[in-house]
């Protein structure tokens, strides 16, 4: 055979190996959760990256330069060390050196090798003098050393795996370590030129039949043989009890769990129909048959009487008809018990809470509330005057408001004490409280004032109101031991918006009118002009 007809063959093998690859990456992406499966699947890529540009450098396609797809391709040569011997870590479970660090070093021979490749125009760092001589450069033999370094350790992580490994997959084992030799020769050949076609790279064959074994290997014998292993360590490492009928509710299978938590063995229960070692099973088929929730709680038979959660699922076969069903028993004496805690919690946070809204609507009140006297105090008045006045403009209606002060109160307070004095403030007090009406606002002014602001009352009505309360006020009289002691007052009365249009200059006018009044001789009422 002509040595172009062959380059023609390889390049077609080429090709076909190349869609081959990418048939194997798109086919084994279902698995890529599996452990090793990504590192493998980046190792494929890069086999399959280097066949193509391979392929397509020794075909007739066009290239920007002679070297273009032959230096493109190591674009892929450089995953596949690195890749293999993350895969063979995960492969192997010797895989506690794999970390972001380690993984981001591996990054970086590849990215300094592949930019040595694309300028080596200007050092011949690679090429070295390989049109005169036929020997490449330093930098093809030290990725070459490197390269064979990572997967010598794979080998090693392999070859060990082999030895200590059981019996049932050795064969297996020994398949993946034999799949290493197979890529190394292929490329030790191409490197050393032993054959006649000693142009040609027959390395990205043997790579890819490594790749093809390794790929066999990882998802046919490590996941499909692992599977029955994985079913019973799953099923008897349940930590819920698991039992698994035919369709006659005979127990077919039962776990740990299921024991402990029924105080059976699957030895006396197996063959038995469920009813004889799991009455509830009845009350969850009478629930499912009456399209309710077929969960069922009861409490077990043991010392401990722990509260047994039952749920059941129909198994179906590949033809969707039902074979059987499968209950699970959930130990939920934790969750029970912390639902009574949850729910005494809640209630004790719930009294805790209205004993704060209580105690806020108390607060707000002393916020409000004159301590002495219980009427509401000077910020109040301030807060709801404005208020007042602003609703008074809205309906058209007059707004009433009287500044009062006892006369000579100094003067009892210095002759018989301030507890009488007191005791004359919160007398006012309540007598403001029962003869004025619900709308009217009383106020503790400050020391012995006192403001009154009635909504809706005109001038005269005011006037005539507090002058009421001044000799109602006059006739109380408190006994000090020795006489009868009586207090009088005096008061000023404004109206909005007849003497003022906001809340301080209505005060003023009310406060002048009361030092008229005091002027006057006191205990009198005098309005505002």
């Amino acid at each position: 055979m002509s040595p172009e007809l062959f380059v023609i063959i390889y390049d077609l093998i080429l090709f076909t190996a190349f869609a081959v690859v990418t048939w194997i990456v798109v086919v084994s992406w279902r698995w890529r959760t599996a452990p090793g499966s990504k590192a493998l699947m980046i190792m494929m890529i890069g086999m399959g990256f280097w066949t193509l540009c391979y392929a397509l450098h020794l075909s007739t396609v066009s290239r920007p330069e002679p070297y273009f797809w032959s230096k493109l391709m190591f674009l892929g040569v450089v995953m596949i060390p690195a890749g293999f011997l993350v895969w063979a870590s995960r492969y192997t479970k010797y895989d506690g050196w794999i970390n972001k660090l380690t993984l981001s070093l591996l990054f970086i021979e590849p990215v300094l090798f592949n930019i040595i490749v694309w300028t080596d125009p200007w050092h011949k760092l690679f090429s070295g003098n390989f049109l005169t001589t036929g020997i490449l450069g330093i930098a093809f033999w030290l990725h070459s050393f490197y390269s064979y370094t990572l997967l010598a350790i794979g080998g090693v992580m392999l070859f060990l795996n082999w030895l200590h490994i059981n019996r049932i997959h050795q064969k297996q084992a020994l398949l993946v370590l034999l799949g290493l030799p197979i890529a190394c020769t292929a490329n030790l050949i191409t490197i050393f030129r032993i054959t006649p076609f000693r142009e040609l790279d027959f390395s990205p064959l043997g790579f890819i039949a490594a790749g093809m074994i390794f790929t066999y290997a990882q998802l046919r014998h490590n996941l499909f043989d692992l599977v029955p292993v994985a079913r019973n360590k799953v099923f008897e490492g349940m930590r819920a009890g698991a039992i698994v009928l035919d369709n006659q509710e005979r127990i077919m299978d039962i776990n740990k769990a299921g024991e402990e938590m029924l105080e059976t063995t699957i030895n006396d229960a197996l063959g038995k129909e469920v009813l004889s070692i799991l009455p509830a099973w009845q009350e969850a088929v009478s629930r499912a048959a009456a399209n309710k929730d077929a969960r069922v709680e009861f409490v077990s038979k043991d010392p401990e009487k722990r509260n047994i959660e039952l749920s059941a699922n129909i198994l179906y076969d590949n033809k969707n008809q039902p074979y059987g069903k499968i209950i699970i028993l959930r130990d939920i004496t934790k969750m029970k018990q912390t639902e009574i805690t949850l729910r005494r919690t809640n209630e004790n946070l719930t009294q805790k809470i209205a004993e704060i809204e209580t105690l806020q609507v108390k607060l707000k009140e002393e916020a409000i509330r004159d301590p002495l006297t219980g009427l509401y105090n000077r910020r109040f008045l301030q807060e709801t005057l404005n208020r007042e006045i602003a609703h008074a403009d809205r309906a058209r209606v007059p707004l009433g408001l009287a500044m009062i002060d006892l006369d000579h109160f100094k003067n009892i307070n210095d002759t018989y004490g301030h507890a009488l004095g007191d005791l004359f403030l919160t007398s006012l007090a309540s007598l403001l409280e029962k003869k004025t009406r619900s709308t009217d606002v009383c106020c503790r002014y400050g020391g012995e004032e006192f403001v009154i602001v009635m909504p809706t009352a005109s001038l005269e009505e005011a006037a005539q109101r507090v002058d009421q309360l001044r000799i109602e006020f006059g006739n109380i009289k408190i006994e000090t031991g020795k006489k009868e002691v009586s207090v009088t007052l005096s008061a000023g009365v404004a109206c909005y918006p007849l003497h003022g249009d906001n809340d301080k200059s209505l005060i003023d006018a009310a406060d002048r009118a009361l030092y008229t009044a005091k002027a006057k001789g006191r205990n009198r009422v005098v309005v505002a002009k």
